[in-house]
Formats: C-alpha cells, structure tokens, sequence
C-alpha cells in the first residue's frame, strides 16, 4: 500500500510540475481554446451550408427549391424529372426567362443544405408569408407530381410532402 501511495504522490507532483514550470499551463489553454473554436466553427458552416436558401425571396424560387428536394430523394435527378420541373416552371410558377439559370441557383441552395427537414425549415417563413391556401395546394400539388415519376413516390418524398404541408398549413404563431 505505501508503494501505490508513492506512485500516486508521484504521478500528482509531476503533474503538478508539469503544469507550472512545463508550460502545461499553455496546452491545457490551447486544447480548451481548440474545443471552443471548433464549436464555432460548426456553427458557422451549419450557416454557411443553409445561405442560399435563407436568401431566396421570391416563394416561385423556393417552390422551385423544394420540388427538387422532392427529385433528390431518389438521387441525382433525372431528365424526366428535371423536365417536369422546368414544366411546372413555366406552367404553373409562370417563369418566362432565366428557367436554367434559376434551376442551377435553386439546385445549389438544395444540395448545401444538410436535411430537407432543414430546407424546409429555412423556405418556410418565406412560403407562409408569399402564398395563400390556393397557392399552397398548388405547390403541394406540384410535389406530388415530381413524386410520382418513375412508379410512384418513394417512402422518403412522402416523408418530405408530408413534414412540407405540416409546416407550412400550421398556424403561424
């Protein structure tokens, strides 16, 4: 027992030491500096990934967004899909120019982002502000036809649908 004791005693003044004289002092600040920057720094990125939804203004756009988080559910795209999109576009968004361009511009904003539910998280107040009950029935409608290309939705776009219509037909308060 006094033997433990002595190795003990031991491993405590060397500790002891080493913090004092042996600069330990400047490690322990710069490991718990490195917790805290690190920290900052997924904040940060978190920002940064979810920028280009965020500075959407128009809801067309964020409609737009949101179909094709529909699309890469199943994956990259498809051209069926892509074209359903563009349709949609210019059908029921009723964008005249600029359709490839907004495309791209939305496509990024999806693919920065890490989780629909985040997608949709950040469109939401833009959509719910812009759109009446209508035009929500519209856009969900829009969904479900970009959903049910090649045999129907899969599990993971009604997932996306239905936390969609669930924030967006929520009371605002």
């Amino acid at each position: 027992m006094p033997v433990l004791a002595a190795i003990v005693t031991a491993i405590i003044s060397g500790v002891a030491y080493w913090l004092v004289w042996g600069r330990g002092m400047e490690h322990l600040d710069h490991w718990l500096s490195d917790r805290r920057n690190s920290k900052r720094r997924l904040v940060a990125r978190d920002q940064q990934q979810r920028a280009p939804l965020k500075a959407m203004t128009e809801s067309r756009e964020g409609a737009v967004a949101l179909m094709l988080l529909v699309a890469k559910d199943r994956g990259e795209p498809t051209v069926e899909q892509v074209e359903a999109i563009k349709a949609e576009m210019r059908g029921v968004l009723e964008f005249e120019s600029e359709i490839e361009t907004r495309l791209i511009l939305a496509g990024h904003a999806v693919d920065s982002v890490p989780s629909a539910q985040t997608a949709i998280d950040d469109l939401k107040d833009l959509l719910r502000k812009n759109l009446s009950k209508a035009e929500l029935n519209e856009l969900f409608i829009m969904l479900r036809k970009i959903a049910a290309l090649h045999g129907g939705p899969t599990e993971g776009q009604e997932r996306i649908i239905g936390y969609a219509e669930r924030v967006l037909r929520a009371p605002q308060g």
